[in-house]
């Protein structure tokens, strides 16, 4: 389900939509500190996340939940999640079904062995917590989020979460969760009222990746 912050809603996004989306979530994750490690060409990290958000914003769209945040009747921003319940959640056996293998297989070809060993370790890391802690089945588990790196600073993303949290609890969903890698994203997750639940190293290095997670 799609929501869009100026009160309309839709089944999902047309594909201009999925296009907007992927475009502008990997212009905003393109700086990241994270990213820059994985991948340090900024073109093929650009190409790689553009591709990534494709086939992910596909899946979501059909499976998930899209939050987006309007200004002045334009979208700005856009948060991605899918129910905790939906244990499949971003299958490869789902990317097919959408229709997004071209843009799967575009981002497994834009990175080396070592960026995409890297990918590995992040979904392991993200695996192991998993199993290792039990999750509200009533909960949403926040993906990824951004909005146009010319809106920032505006309150425009605090604002859409506000809305979104009185939304999605409205419909009877009780809290969400989320991961990062970027140091960065800590402050702001904290700030939103996010707390950590725990910590642990990605496989080979010595970064971290902290889970969150919130009641609504």
């Amino acid at each position: 389900m799609v929501y869009y912050t100026d009160g309309k809603e839709a089944p999902a996004l047309d594909r201009a939509g999925i296009r907007d989306l992927a475009g502008l979530m990997g212009e905003a994750f393109l700086e990241h500190d994270n990213w820059k490690l994985v991948i340090p060409d900024p073109d093929r990290r650009k190409r790689a996340l553009t591709s990534m958000f494709l086939f992910m914003a596909a899946v979501v769209n059909r499976y998930g939940h899209i939050v987006v945040t309007m200004d002045d009747g334009q979208p700005v921003g856009y948060t991605t999640l899918m129910e905790n319940r939906d244990h499949e959640q971003v299958s490869f056996r789902r990317v097919i079904r959408c229709g997004a293998l071209p843009a799967a297989l575009a981002f497994l070809m834009s990175l080396k062995p070592r960026e995409l060993a890297a990918m590995r370790g992040f979904a392991a890391a993200i695996e192991d917590f998993q199993k290792g802690h039990t999750h509200d089945p009533l909960g949403l588990h926040l993906y990824s989020t951004a909005v146009s790196p010319a809106r920032k600073g505006q309150g425009i993303m605090k604002r859409s979460f506000v809305w979104a949290e009185k939304r999605f609890k409205a419909a009877g969903y009780t809290s969400y969760s989320l991961e990062t890698t970027d140091p960065a994203n800590l402050p702001v997750y904290e700030h939103f009222g996010f707390q950590l639940v725990y910590r642990s190293t990605l496989p080979g290095t010595d970064r971290s990746i902290w889970f969150y997670w919130k009641a609504l």
